[in-house]
């Protein structure tokens, strides 16, 4: 492979380096402290602080449209002189690219983002899943033209559809019950989304359309997710001396997701440990696992007609 001679030389020079990032930083202050910019990250940090979105006038407004595709232009323009000046810097903000949709990552404050989003053109594609994720979120579009379905989910039953024009001035807000899902994009969608993570989050669920049915649960926390790896990783090596520490954190207060992990991998690792946790959680009516760890040990208790001596025998010792 080729290397040009200036970027090996620029690659081995420190100072040149600081230089080139120094501008793009530079530039990126210069954007944070516009005049129609500045209070919008301000607002982005009260709302951060436990302010309510609506009390938070300039982002608030950004987000019914007023100003939105001037504040995304204002971001362009100065990123792409500072790029013009600085073309071998590394733009410093985070982004990701993957099945068709962009974003990059305007601002943060806390647990409010603020980011720019791309959907490429794609054939009308009505989804058979949709997912409902604990975060509080706003989004304005900008340009591009498709249509998508807003979705409202309780209590286990069908989700209610509301159809949702896609185009320049559209406004959409979702949170752990309302989500959308785009269907058709005709030509490739560009909207400005704010987010508020909550302190806590709750699972989120990915959701049979047509039936309600939750199909899976993931933790939307990092440290729940922390433990669900370990759990999985202990699992695999076949750690039977990590059974009861897994069995004691799946009866603990923890998230529903990793809780859950805790206990499948105990039930497989030392099936008495785990099976005793099964049944303590199941016959706890105040735990929210309660339904569904009855579910397992009545599916586990036919298939293994064993267990349900062990059962009986749990009974009797409490």
């Amino acid at each position: 492979m080729h290397v040009d001679p200036a970027l090996l030389a620029f690659a081995r020079d420190p100072c040149a380096i600081a230089g080139v990032q120094g501008r793009i930083h530079a530039a990126k202050a210069r954007w944070q402290r516009r005049v129609e910019v500045a209070p919008v990250l301000a607002d982005c940090a009260a709302w951060d602080r436990g302010g309510v979105f609506d009390a938070c006038t300039h982002l608030h407004a950004l987000m019914a449209g007023k100003g939105a595709l001037a504040f995304a232009r204002s971001w362009l323009a100065d990123m792409a002189l500072a790029c013009r000046d600085a073309p071998l810097a590394q733009l410093p903000f985070r982004h990701s690219q993957g099945n068709g949709v962009g974003a990059i990552q305007l601002h943060r404050a806390g647990r409010v983002t603020l980011s720019l989003i791309g959907v490429d053109a794609k054939s009308a594609a009505p989804p058979r899943t949709i997912s409902f994720t604990d975060c509080e979120r706003h989004e304005a579009m900008l340009a591009g033209m498709g249509q998508a379905t807003i979705l409202g989910y309780r209590d286990e039953a069908p989700p209610s559809q509301a159809p949702l024009a896609l185009a320049p001035g559209a406004r959409f807000s979702g949170d752990i019950d309302r989500s959308r899902a785009i269907v058709s994009v005709e030509a490739p969608l560009v909207f400005l989304r704010v987010a508020r993570e909550p302190g806590h989050p709750e699972l989120t669920r990915e959701v049979e359309i047509s039936t309600g049915r939750v199909l899976h649960r993931a933790s939307a926390c990092p440290s729940e997710s922390r433990v669900e790896l370990a759990a999985a990783l202990l699992g695999a090596m076949g750690r039977e001396d990590a059974a009861q520490a897994l069995a004691a954190y799946a009866c603990g207060q923890a998230g529903e997701g990793a809780r859950w992990q805790a206990l499948r991998h105990a039930l497989a690792l030392d099936t008495a440990a785990g099976f005793a946790a099964l049944c303590g959680i199941a016959d706890c009516c105040s735990d929210v696992l309660s339904r569904e760890a009855a579910r397992l040990r009545e599916s586990l208790c036919t298939t293994y007609p064993q267990l349900t001596n062990m059962r009986e025998d749990l009974c009797l010792a409490s």
